[in-house]
């Protein structure tokens, strides 16, 4: 047979809180006065509310200095205020919530109308219409490159014909005196002297005055030009005597001993005309 021993079990102890005290204090002082008595406690924003019986009206002077002393121990504050609360409202807890309203954002501004659009509005309202210029970016200035200078002109004289290059040389030595087979500068005959100045144009021919014209191409009077050679000639052909042609029937020559190299007329008809250089 088993025997029970029965236990001992603590009684229920109703837990403890910060409130507890204050709940019993406003509980006294409720019933005491008759009426709901709400206390307000700021510090933590909580609002407690306190049945009692209806019919009484709120009386804030009613609530005793225990009240007072009680909220501060509970909230480690002093208590702002005391207010009423209907005879009819439970105990609650009362939170404040702050609203916030959404701003839009702003919408972008439209674009500026296209100049075609401009003018039909300009049109309809009887405005004359602007004249639109399109809108052009300025080109950078840009500098001018020196102009290059320009190359000198050089004028050529015209190329003198051998002819007259050959009449030339051969008025450098007007007044050389005649020298029988003379052919230098230091005194010439007739062949020394043609040879000497053809020599001198580059033109090389023979010695004596009948090889020259042997070696010349022969010309008719009428075709022949300044720079040829004009030839005398015996009763046999063989030329005797050498001179250079000037044109206009004249000649350069060494004469004869006494007579210095000189310009002067042809001064017979008996003679023939040969080419040695290409005048």
């Amino acid at each position: 047979m088993t025997t029970r021993v029965p236990a001992r079990h603590r009684a229920p102890v109703r837990p403890l809180t910060p409130l507890t005290g204050l709940a019993e204090t406003v509980g006294r002082s409720a019933g005491a006065a008759g009426r709901g008595v709400a206390v307000v406690a700021a510090a933590g924003g909580l609002a407690l509310s306190v049945a009692a019986p209806a019919g009484a009206a709120p009386a804030p002077a009613a609530v005793d200095a225990s009240v007072r002393t009680a909220v501060s121990a509970a909230f480690s504050t002093s208590p702002v205020g005391v207010v009423a609360a209907p005879a009819t409202a439970a105990a609650q807890v009362v939170a404040t919530t702050a609203a916030f309203t959404t701003v839009p954002t702003p919408a972008p501004p439209p674009p500026p109308p296209a100049p075609a659009v401009v003018r039909a509005e300009r049109a309809a309202s009887g405005v004359a219409p602007a004249a639109v210029v399109p809108a052009v970016a300025a080109a950078p200035a840009v500098a001018a490159a020196p102009a290059a200078p320009a190359a000198p002109v050089v004028e050529h004289a015209p190329a003198v014909p051998l002819g007259q290059q050959i009449l030339d040389v051969a008025g450098r030595y007007a007044g050389v005196p005649y020298v029988y087979g003379g052919s230098t500068p230091a005194g010439f005959d007739c062949s020394g002297f043609t040879s000497w100045v053809m020599r001198e144009i580059g033109v090389h021919i023979p010695r004596t005055a009948n090889e020259q014209k042997r070696a010349a191409a022969p010309l008719a009077r009428e075709h022949a030009v300044p720079g040829d050679l004009v030839f005398f000639s015996n009763g046999g052909g063989r030329a005797y005597h050498v001179g250079i042609y000037a044109g206009d029937n004249m000649m350069w020559d060494a004469p004869r001993a006494g007579k210095p190299v000189q310009l002067r007329a042809i001064w017979s008809s008996a003679v023939t005309f040969g080419r040695v250089a290409p005048v």
